[in-house]
């Protein structure tokens, strides 16, 4: 492959990344955070389950269109740059199956959470969307901090991605809900590529190289 070609790919793959990122961030966030929200007075309250149901539904539009971004990811990669691939998984593969099993998870809780009219049905699947959720950003942020390769970066990216994609959850609630400007939106957006972004730097003379 040539250097040209090769750079051409890293950017897709980047691109694809980091759409992802952002559009199942604001899904994690609000997966995480499901069952508790900030008042206005700033303290921790339950939600209850119509508030649930509501603010799954305002982040509903953007798991589609997020996992088509995942697959086209994962096309480019396995295909474009195998080295890598092998590299990643040889190093990291316990993160990559925590990363595809909480993705299932996740959304096959999505999806059974409203199969049953029972509440003990519905808060199960509820703790599971929660614990999926976060699993998810975690191994996410690991496997980026391991592409880095470097061990501390993991840790650290494996939390900053918990956190951010969390904020990104609350800003595209509050703004899809209440119709706010799309300045927060756009701030915790750019938090959420941001490791994606540099993730990509450190990584690009490997991608590009061969």
């Amino acid at each position: 492959m040539s250097a040209a070609l090769a750079s051409l790919l890293a950017v897709l793959l980047s691109a694809l990344l980091a759409a992802w990122a952002v559009l199942d961030g604001a899904v994690q966030g609000v997966g995480a955070t499901l069952l508790h929200e900030r008042g206005k007075d700033g303290s921790d309250r339950r939600r209850t389950p119509a508030r649930r149901s509501q603010v799954l539904d305002a982040v509903r539009p953007l798991r589609l269109p997020g996992e088509a971004a995942l697959v086209g990811a994962v096309v480019v990669l396995v295909l474009a740059f195998p080295g890598p691939v092998a590299d990643l998984w040889r190093l990291a593969y316990p993160l990559v199956a925590a990363l595809a099993g909480s993705l299932v998870v996740r959304d096959a809780a999505v999806w059974l959470r409203g199969r049953r009219a029972g509440q003990v049905w519905r808060d199960l699947w509820e703790v599971v969307l929660v614990v999926a959720s976060i699993v998810l950003a975690g191994s996410w942020g690991a496997l980026l901090g391991v592409a880095w390769g470097n061990g501390p970066a993991a840790l650290v990216l494996a939390v900053v991605t918990v956190v951010v994609t969390r904020l990104h959850g609350d800003a595209v609630v509050v703004r899809r809900l209440r119709r706010t400007p799309a300045l927060p939106v756009v701030v915790t957006a750019v938090m959420v590529a941001a490791p994606v972004v540099g993730t990509a730097v450190a990584a690009w003379p490997r991608l590009v190289g061969g």
